[in-house]
């Protein structure tokens, strides 16, 4: 599991690239709790008199974040979400993982902590409410630390946003089923007509046609749109009355014609 950029960034919002010079570079300096420090947050091996440029402290930077990521997955175990991986990494990166020195010292630190503790157990609130014993800096309360554990307090039980999906699931053709029409459009499509029962279905429409589903509705609407022109013609007086004249003339006109020439 690797440190979010949220993550990251919080993290270098409340570290601060301190003692920048004009050319970008930085000194060490002591920190509240009186260690050496340089660049963003940096402690291991670091000496007061020491400079590194940006491109120095950057590198350092995610160097030491990297143990970080590795020392909470390490000691966390039970499932963690993101948001609460990047408070821990956040915590950790703060106070130090902790553990065992080089004469079997414990000292202290996210390993020894009840925000580890309480999460081990299965007590995501009681590990949250926990970041706040960590807020003293040289034996005092620092109101940098009480806002960063209170910020990181809320990551951790921040829940995830659920990812939308930007497209539907796709979906095997050749296990989708198949209406009548859509087989219909496609016999037509090939030049051959689709039956049912021994009755056509559709005859085929000009070549041009697809077997999409915009085609189906836009031959539907053109049936639709003749039924009704039909329709009206067919109750029209007007209509009535040519079909009529037209009648007649079929049926009496030879017989006028011949009247009228003889």
């Amino acid at each position: 599991m690797k440190l979010s950029t949220r993550g990251l960034e919080l993290i270098q919002s409340f570290e601060g690239y301190h003692t920048a010079q004009p050319d970008g570079s930085c000194v060490a300096y002591l920190c509240p709790a009186n260690v050496p420090t340089i660049g963003w947050g940096c402690t291991e091996g670091v000496k007061l008199g020491m400079r590194w440029t940006r491109k120095q402290a950057d590198e350092a930077f995610l160097r030491e974040l990297s143990k970080f990521e590795a020392g909470v997955q390490r000691l966390v175990t039970v499932d963690m979400n993101q948001n609460e991986f990047d408070a821990m990494v956040s915590l950790s990166y703060n106070i130090g993982l902790g553990g065992k020195d080089s004469r079997g010292k414990t000292v202290p630190g996210f390993s020894t902590s009840t925000v580890l503790s309480k999460l081990n157990k299965g007590d995501r609130k009681g590990a949250a409410d926990a970041f706040n014993l960590w807020n003293k800096g040289g034996g005092r309360v620092l109101p940098g630390l009480v806002r960063r554990r209170r910020e990181e307090a809320e990551l951790f039980l921040e829940p995830l946003e659920p990812v939308e999906e930007l497209m539907p699931q796709a979906v095997d053709a050749s296990k989708a089923p198949v209406s009548t029409t859509t087989k219909a459009v496609a016999a037509a499509a090939s030049g051959g007509v689709a039956a049912k029962g021994g009755e056509a279905l559709i005859t085929a429409p000009p070549a041009a046609v697809t077997d999409t589903v915009a085609n189906v509705d836009n031959w539907s609407k053109i049936g639709k749109a003749a039924t009704t022109m039909a329709d009206g013609l067919w109750k029209s007086p007007v209509f009535a009355a040519s079909l009529f004249a037209v009648a007649i003339a079929v049926i009496w006109g030879p017989t006028l014609y011949k009247r009228m020439t003889s």
